[in-house]
């Protein structure tokens, strides 16, 4: 990756905007400020605000955070600073918010600009076109933050925890790659490296002074500070979440007797109207799906017609079964869906459901009827936070009541989909980890067995090699000892402008 020229890109998404970012970082920042800006004294509202075209020997008043300057290529502020003017390119006087970083305190380690324009794309795509034209390059994928890395700003944990926020799809995947990207993973992982450190330069010493009657660590204290960071490297593996995206879309279907509630629970769900809800038993003739966001990810939820054991009446009453149940032979989580109303048996139809839902609970005043009668029931929800007071209960056989009128326990439902979905998790994830991550912590801890099983029977000039591999392996997340084909592939999935 080439670095020491001026990169530009546009660093805002892509599409109309209230305001979009076009981004530079490089040497030749500051004379593209003076060459964007009119000349001063002309005339024109703001500051530097005028009809010139500006020049490389101009400059423009810029206020900082208590004073204003007059900004030259030669006497670029050694601090952050922003003002509100007006560019002016191809034939265009444009407003815009210009905010300057100063070497070495910028996100890149370079002079980086920032203007903020009106959000036109095409506006955006000509003001990059007069970067590039004052000797800028468009920037490669992940450019600005492989700088930011190559400068000393961020680590490579850091560098892809910006990755990891932008490729995030969910709430709990959000919050574990910005913890990636605060340095959250280097405070953690720098403690296990200097007590590994520690232990090998111990242990390179006593090799040194073996011919002397001296012993700085005992066979005992090896093991139990390597056992030690073993356990802490297991720790960071067991609360951490892949960032990866899943190649399958985990599918939920709604299955239920015709008017049994399904079409008001994927609307519920889905947080708008996907599917007709009417008092006529049969509405839904085809199969319905609606994007459904949960805790670890992006769900399909399916309602399909209502099934009932007695035969089709009609042709197209079979063709819509026979679709209803491919639909739930291919499903991956399975929720029967029963009308807390309807005192007959729950629907029987050729699979055991996954999980049990009563709905239209909001019309009882008492519970008259369970799905699973051999369950006991018990109150699991205070009646404080639940609509008009409902009891929302969940029995110790699964099934669970809601009103998807009124939204009570549908937050437990959306729980307990996730679970389904995606797994069982003991916490919520504090770290987002990549497959790099993970393969690096789980061959260095196998590098930390072998040094433990080897210190009895082994001389320590194994027990060193084994911990300074491992030293090796977890330098490589931190980009420490990192091979010039792994940074490539980090940096090459990031987008264009970040």
């Amino acid at each position: 990756m080439t670095t020491g020229d001026t990169i530009a890109a546009i660093s805002s998404a892509v599409g109309p905007a209230a305001r979009m970012i076009v981004r530079a970082s490089g040497p030749l920042v500051r004379r593209m400020c003076a060459a964007l800006l009119p000349s001063p004294g002309t005339p024109g509202e703001g500051q530097g605000e005028g009809s010139g075209k500006g020049n490389e020997g101009s400059g423009f008043r810029v206020q900082g955070a208590s004073s204003s300057f007059i900004l030259h290529p030669s006497s670029f502020p050694h601090h952050s600073v922003a003002s509100y003017c007006r560019l002016s390119f191809n034939r265009l006087s444009v407003p815009a918010w210009v905010y300057l970083f100063a070497a070495p305190h910028s996100v890149t380690g370079e002079d980086v600009i920032e203007l903020h324009i009106p959000g036109n794309p095409l506006l955006a795509r000509m003001l990059l076109d007069e970067l590039i034209r004052l000797g800028a390059r468009q920037a490669d994928p992940g450019e600005f933050t492989a700088r930011a890395y190559f400068n000393g700003r961020i680590d490579l944990a850091e560098a892809e925890g910006v990755a990891a926020t932008i490729a995030a799809q969910s709430e709990r995947e959000l919050s574990a790659a910005r913890q990636l990207m605060a340095g959250e993973l280097t405070r953690r992982l720098r403690p296990v490296m200097d007590g590994i450190a520690e232990t090998l330069a111990l242990i390179e010493v006593g090799i040194d002074f073996s011919e002397e009657d001296v012993t700085f660590l005992s066979q005992e204290q090896i093991n139990e500070r390597i056992s030690s960071a073993d356990a802490a490297l297991a720790r960071m593996l067991a609360e951490s979440s892949r960032f990866e995206r899943i190649s399958h879309e985990p599918q939920v279907v709604l299955v239920g007797r015709p008017n049994a509630g399904k079409s008001t629970l994927l609307n519920a769900l889905a947080g708008h109207d996907r599917a007709i809800v009417s008092p006529v038993a049969g509405t839904t003739r085809d199969a319905i799906w609606a994007h459904v966001s949960l805790s670890r990810g992006m769900v399909r939820v399916i309602d399909i017609a209502g099934l009932d054991e007695g035969d089709a009446r009609d042709e197209i009453s079979r063709s819509m079964q026979e679709q209803a149940r491919r639909t739930i032979e291919q499903a991956d989580v399975v929720v029967l869906v029963h009308d807390c109303t309807d005192e007959r048996p729950p629907l029987n139809f050729g699979r055991d459901p996954d999980l049990c839902v009563e709905t239209k609970i909001d019309l009882l005043v008492t519970r008259a009827f369970s799905p699973c009668e051999s369950s006991a029931c018990v109150d699991e929800t205070d009646d404080s936070n639940q609509p008009h007071g409902l009891k929302a209960r969940v029995t110790t056989g699964g099934a669970l009541q809601i009103s998807a009128a009124c939204g009570a326990n549908l937050d437990r439902l959306r729980e307990r989909l996730d679970a389904l979905a995606f797994g069982e998790v003991s916490s919520a994830a504090s770290l987002a980890l990549n497959a790099r991550h993970v393969q690096a912590i789980q061959e260095a801890r196998e590098s930390l067995a072998r040094a433990c099983q080897g210190t009895p029977g082994v001389g320590p000039e194994v027990v060193a090699m084994e911990l300074r591999e491992a030293l090796d392996l977890l330098g490589t997340i931190l980009g420490g000892v990192t091979p010039d084909d792994v940074l490539g592939r980090v940096f090459s999935s990031f987008c264009i402008g970040k």
